[in-house]
């Protein structure tokens, strides 16, 4: 069954990998082959593999084109949003509309869970950037941190990764994401170091919790730990820092719903406000708290630091 009609665009939203990322959301919330336990959109509802459609994808793609046409900074377009976008099984005639239509880059941000099929490799080949995820080098970290569908097993993902990673001719972005006292010890890093060193991604991205996360357990590294680790990968890898971008306008009615859409997805500080608005911090704090006491959003304290979440009965 199609997922009602609803605003599938959100942002762009300040991004660390891609810039101003338009997000294109065409999974039903926490529809997921995963349920990890850093996951800052909630706890996956429906966990399953099987691909089928969930969106109309005319209307996605009327959608995208409609927002792009208003102008404003956006480096690439981002299929991702409340859950895994290669269940959707109309992805690859979502990306290749897309890909007529405008000329903005576009990336598909990926667990990588499904990159094993052949049919999701042959969807995302016409996108210009794959991100996928590796979170784990044994069956028991991976359990632990992705809690995945029973049908799925670490091998079988990482021979699809390095699958697509030899057949795509756009970029491979791998990320790797770190969690304190349980993917960072010395073996498994190395057993990681191992299993990336013969997936051909073009960039190797270390990253960490830094918002809030699903599981209390899921602490993010200091920057120190993250940057040790990054040079046990050598060339090609990189530590994920903070967005760095211009400012653009932020005003009216508008701002605060696309405000509020963007943070059903994933969370914000109001740090994040300011380094895409023209507000200042006091400003950002105070629209912020407006919402908080509209009840449109909620404030959650994580590593000393503010973030703003959407209430669970406003999101359908």
């Amino acid at each position: 069954m199609l997922m009602k009609e609803k605003e599938f665009v959100f942002g762009p939203v300040p991004s660390r990998r891609l810039g101003f990322s338009l997000g294109v959301d065409i999974i039903p919330r926490k529809h997921c082959t995963f349920d990890c336990i850093y996951c800052q959109v909630g706890k996956t509802t429906a966990k399953d593999v099987e691909r089928r459609s969930f969106v109309d994808p005319d209307l996605v793609v009327k959608q995208v084109i409609e927002r792009v046409a208003k102008g404003g900074r956006i480096d690439f377009v981002s299929l991702s949003g409340s859950g895994e976008p290669t269940l959707n099984a109309d992805i690859g005639g979502i990306i290749a509309a897309l890909k007529r239509r405008i000329s903005i880059p576009l990336a598909v941000i990926t667990n990588g869970s499904l990159l094993f099929l052949e049919d999701v490799r042959r969807d995302l080949s016409s996108a210009d950037v794959v991100l996928p995820s590796l979170d784990a080098a044994s069956d028991e970290v991976f359990e632990r941190i992705n809690r995945p569908h029973p049908s799925l097993s670490l091998s079988r993902i990482v021979e699809g990764l390095k699958a697509f990673a030899s057949e795509y001719r756009g970029k491979v972005w791998l990320e790797l994401m770190l969690i304190k006292n349980i993917n960072d010890a010395s073996q498994e890093v190395e057993m990681l170091r191992q299993i990336v060193r013969n997936i051909p991604a073009d960039k190797i991205h270390l990253n960490t919790v830094a918002r809030p996360p699903l599981e209390e357990t899921a602490m993010g590294l200091e920057r120190a730990e993250m940057e040790s680790i990054a040079r046990r990968f050598g060339t090609g890898c990189e530590v994920i820092g903070s967005f760095k971008g211009p400012v653009a306008t932020a005003s009216g009615k508008e701002w605060e719903e696309s405000l509020v859409d963007t943070v059903k997805r994933r969370s914000l500080s109001a740090e994040d406000v300011v380094r895409t608005t023209g507000l200042s911090l006091s400003e950002a704090k105070e629209r912020l708290d407006r919402l908080v006491r509209a009840h449109k959003l909620k404030a959650t304290r994580f590593g000393g630091k503010l973030f703003y979440t959407a209430e669970e009965e406003k999101i359908s």
